[in-house]
């Protein structure tokens, strides 16, 4: 079915590349009017609205780090004064950086890095909370190493779990605005910032019982329907998106 998202509002921070990219053409593919942010790359950004142009003229990239609080208003405030309204969708893809090393010599800056995301997530759903129209969609990204730990992920991790709680959280109180929030949680994707050593990738798509890596169409199709009128009635989940390794 196509159009299922015809003329809603939707804003993907971090939409430039990898899942993000896919997702924003999704949403294209959907009839959706699509905002998305990237932090530095603004060739890869012009790249995505090209792409999604295809299916829908009304994308636009800017430039925003989820880190920066005022970056994040910047986006959201631009919606209603310049989308034809209120935000209808939010999904939250960015992460500064993921870096997977053993707790006994992760770095202090590793560790600032990847927290420094965390709160950054924790502002913005309370942002897109204030934001969004009644009956809005607000999806928020997680990992699998948050539900199975691995060696060197302990920090990634644990970053992780921290943005599930807050949207899960989140799903508890906007129900007075019909506001549904769930939590997406890919399992090992193939894209540009799978940086896990390769002994670590090799033992997980082994685990995995379709024995393969996902693909970010994968995740991002899962994501899509996610957000579409027939999923009104899911709110505060976490939807594994893994092939089946949990």
């Amino acid at each position: 079915m196509k159009n299922l998202l015809e003329g809603k509002r939707v804003l993907v921070a971090g939409g430039s590349r990898g899942i993000g990219k896919a997702i924003v053409i999704e949403l294209a593919k959907q009839g959706a009017h699509v905002l998305f942010t990237y932090r530095s790359n603004e060739k890869e950004a012009k790249v995505t609205e090209t792409e999604a142009k295809e299916f829908s003229p009304y994308i636009l990239g800017m430039q925003a780090d989820i880190t920066k609080r005022k970056d994040m208003n910047k986006v959201f405030d631009y919606v209603p004064e310049n989308f034809g309204g209120k935000l209808d969708i939010y999904i939250g893809v960015a992460f500064s950086q993921s870096i997977f090393m053993p707790t006994a010599i992760m770095t202090e800056e590793g560790y600032d890095s990847m927290f420094a995301a965390v709160k950054g997530h924790f502002f913005s759903l309370q942002k897109a909370a204030q934001s969004l129209s009644n009956g809005g969609k607000i999806i928020v990204f997680s990992s699998g190493a948050a539900a199975m730990p691995t060696p060197a992920s302990g920090a990634y991790g644990g970053a992780k779990s921290a943005i599930e709680k807050f949207a899960l959280s989140l799903s508890k109180e906007t129900g007075d605005q019909q506001i549904t929030v769930n939590v997406v949680s890919p399992g090992v994707t193939q894209t540009d910032g799978l940086v896990a050593p390769q002994e670590m990738i090799d033992m997980l798509v082994q685990q995995t019982p379709l024995n393969r890596l996902g693909t970010t169409q994968d995740v991002a199709k899962a994501t899509v329907n996610l957000v579409t009128p027939q999923m009104d009635w899911i709110n505060g989940q976490v939807i594994q998106i893994n092939g089946g390794i949990l």
